[in-house]
């Protein structure tokens, strides 16, 4: 639906006409909801809450209920009724106040805070900063760790405390155990001394004599624990397990071999873990954790690995990890060999890995190291989900700030901190691919070097830190932040767990061609047309060509890469010869020419994309072919970028639009990219525009698929708003009878 009006001719509308609208807004918002923003949505009304969206990457909502309207008519009638200085300090600045208007809107809010302090005003009192200010993202994150942390001290008390029963318990049913077994002894000899006094007079001769052979058979019953005088049973194989941690049946066969001695069978074990250490050095260890220390502006980070996830999040592994990142700290630059050499309870890093190998079962290294400050600069750094840790260095700012970029770096992962760390190679070869990308397109040379530096301007905003959107605030660059702070990177450190490390990998179709008998050469790359002659010639000149075997796993990783489909890449790798790179700039190159076959495919799905600038709005229409592409992040992204720039294009003309540059790209140029990538037709179909010097402008847009645009002499933008709803929902043709075309009135006459 696509309608335009001109307004003059709706501030002609009768009494009877707006009475009959008004009448009508309540089953309008809930068929569309209230009026939305200018760039945004609204899209529901739901037990008289009104929710607004802004519709964006970076959207805000807001409610405003029936409860801030009770709140507001509350501390209004106090305010109105001239209240006194006692009411003023107990009611109006207490507490339970303060905290009815911490839960408004912020709008409501900052106009209730503001009568408030003109009544403390008029008394002479005082009203603290935080008076009716809900607490900030850091305040409540401080105070959910409080809470947490005191949770997890009441829940460790708790486990102690059960602990301390079960062992309590146990000690007494041992105890127990012990009274019945010298009750049912002591029984015994009752029994057996009654046994001897019934017997005749002459029996004191046969007692003594028949107690003898029984002293004679109790050493008897035990000579081997005689020589050595430890038994070895399940309590002493306990008693080992728990001082050195080693296997059940290893600190068995320890325990015989040292003749039950408990120093002697911990000596054995400890002389076997080593030789077991090194038997492990060679398996593959991928999983781990990342762990940082820090302490007098020095950071440190380390990444410890092992073979398993599993093992990875065991508390004694972990518990290893810290001890190593304090270690750290000790060390200059990034040794690790110094680092293992570092003693910790009296017992060296290295030492207590080949401990831990011993006891776990696992290969465990200490892979790498990073350390950033030296006392003169702000370091800060963010570990996430253990698996990527990443430390960050500025001259001036706070922690908080290094934090923050951090995060963001965790999440965008950008090769470079500044522009003019990129080295000169790479920037060489991204201008070769782009030249050669825009020859092919069949433009001058003049306007080929004119693409070429944009785009590579453009590149460097995306690989580069400073120039990348900030993630928790999509307005700003980081090194827009950086400036407002008062900061300058000085540079950053990003590991990633198992990062580099090959990890073995079952090959599905090798085992099956194995056991098929079919050597592994011959089905490293499918035969794409098996009636081609000679076949078996083609397959294995790609397998064994410069850049490797085109296996599954080689598709992947250049699908990972580019983005490309699945069948493009094997047609890359295959061309190319199995090259990484080759391929992936055969792909960009063809993707111009899959921009125009897909020209002619029919796009009816899509986005309406809305943005103004001062007294001008502007409304665009973006096609896609479905609308699983329609509700995709990046081609939203672009319909944005698209309403943007037609703000500054005058009247409604599309090739115009399009010739413009955002990023240091053209918007076509953009657009044939996109197509290259998702691989549907996008196409800008049209625009319209509304607005001037002394108009009002006003939008709406129902689910990003109906929008309208209204332009009203005198009014406000609410009121342009809420027309546009109207004319979404009701859809006339005409804004006044002024409007209709004569032929239309004849016809229907």
């Amino acid at each position: 639906c696509w309608i335009t009006f001109s307004i003059t001719t709706i501030m002609r509308l009768s009494t009877v006409a707006l009475t009959v609208f008004l009448a009508a807004t309540s089953k309008t918002a809930e068929a569309f909801g209230p009026s939305a923003p200018i760039r945004g949505t609204a899209f529901g009304v739901n037990n008289n809450n009104v929710v607004v969206s802004n519709n964006g990457a970076s959207s805000m909502t807001m409610r405003i209920g029936g409860s801030d309207m009770k709140r507001k008519q509350r501390i209004l009638e106090i305010i109105d009724s001239n209240p006194s200085q006692e009411v003023v300090q107990d009611v109006l600045l207490s507490e339970s106040t303060s905290a009815a208007i911490q839960k408004c809107n912020w709008k409501l809010r900052k106009v209730l805070i503001r009568k408030i302090k003109n009544q403390a005003g008029r008394y002479g009192l005082s009203v603290d900063a935080s008076f009716g200010v809900p607490p900030t993202q850091e305040e409540r994150e401080e105070k959910e760790r409080e809470e947490g942390a005191k949770r997890q001290q009441a829940k460790q008390g708790a486990l102690k405390a059960a602990q301390e029963q079960v062992q309590a318990a146990k000690e007494a049913r041992v105890k127990r155990r012990a009274e019945s077994k010298a009750r049912a002894a002591e029984f015994a000899a009752q029994m057996k001394q009654k046994k001897g006094d019934s017997k005749p007079a002459a029996a004191p001769t046969p007692t003594v004599a028949a107690a003898e052979p029984v002293k004679e058979e109790k050493p008897a019953t035990a000579p081997a624990p005689a020589a050595s005088g430890n038994a070895v049973t399940p309590k002493t194989i306990k008693e080992l397990r728990d001082a050195t941690g080693a296997g059940m049946m290893d600190c068995k066969k320890a325990l015989l071999e040292c003749d039950g001695d408990q120093e002697a069978a911990a000596e054995f074990l400890r002389k076997k873990g080593l030789a077991k250490a090194d038997k492990k050095a060679s398996r593959v260890a991928a999983e781990g954790k990342i762990a940082i220390a820090s302490q007098n502006g020095k950071a440190v980070m380390v990444e410890v690995n092992c073979e398993t996830d599993f093992v990875g999040k065991d508390s004694t592994f972990l518990g290893y990890c810290d001890e190593v990142a304090s270690a750290a700290l000790n060390v200059e630059g990034d040794n690790v060999e110094s680092l293992m050499s570092q003693e910790v309870d009296g017992e060296s890093l290295e030492a207590t890995r080949q401990a831990l190998v011993a006891k776990i079962g696992e290969n465990i290294q200490v892979r790498r190291m990073s350390t950033r400050g030296d006392g003169n600069t702000v370091v800060g750094g963010y570990v996430h989900m253990n698996q990527i840790g990443v430390l960050v260095e500025l001259e001036g700012g706070d922690e908080a700030l290094c934090t923050d970029i951090a995060m963001h770096i965790t999440a965008m992962n950008p090769p470079y901190a500044t522009a003019d760390e990129v080295p000169a190679e790479v920037l060489e070869k991204e201008k070769k691919i782009l030249s050669d990308q825009a020859l092919e397109s069949g433009k001058p040379p003049e306007i080929v070097e004119k693409m070429v530096e944009g785009r590579i301007r453009k590149y460097l905003e995306e690989i580069c830190l400073v120039s990348q959107s900030y993630v928790k605030d999509g307005d700003k660059t980081v090194g827009k932040l950086l400036e407002e702070k008062g900061a300058k990177i000085v540079g950053f450190s990003r590991l990633a767990v198992g990062e580099g490390i090959e990890k073995k990998e079952d090959d599905f179709a090798a085992e099956v061609a194995k056991m098929a008998g079919v050597k592994s050469e011959e089905a490293a790359v499918p035969e794409p047309e098996p009636a081609k002659e000679e076949p078996k010639a083609e397959a294995p000149a790609s397998a064994k060509s410069s850049g490797g075997a085109v296996t599954p796993k080689t598709i992947k990783e250049l699908r990972e890469a580019t983005g490309a489909g699945m069948m493009d890449c094997k047609k890359a790798l295959l061309e190319t010869d199995g090259d990484q790179e080759a391929a992936a700039e055969f792909l960009r190159k063809k993707g111009l020419a899959k921009a125009d076959k897909k020209a002619s495919r029919v796009a009816a799905e899509g986005k309406i994309a809305i943005a103004n600038s001062g007294n001008r709005a502007v409304m665009v229409e973006v096609n896609c072919e479905t609308d699983f592409v329609a509700k995709d992040g990046s081609f939203l992204e672009f319909c944005d970028k698209v309403a943007s720039a037609a703000v500054d294009v005058a009247g409604d003309n599309l090739e115009e639009l399009m010739a413009k540059e955002a990023g240091g790209e053209t918007l076509e140029a953009t657009r044939q990219a996109m197509v290259a990538k998702i691989g549907e037709n996008i196409q800008v179909r049209r625009m319209a525009s509304r607005g001037g010097e002394g108009s009002t402008v006003g939008a709406y847009v129902h689910m990003n698929r109906m929008g309208v645009l209204v332009e009203l002499e005198g009014g406000t933008e609410q009121l342009c708003m809420d027309v546009a709803m109207h004319i979404a929902a009701m859809n006339p043709p005409y804004a006044t009878a002024d409007d209709v075309p004569a032929e239309v009135l004849e016809k229907e006459k």
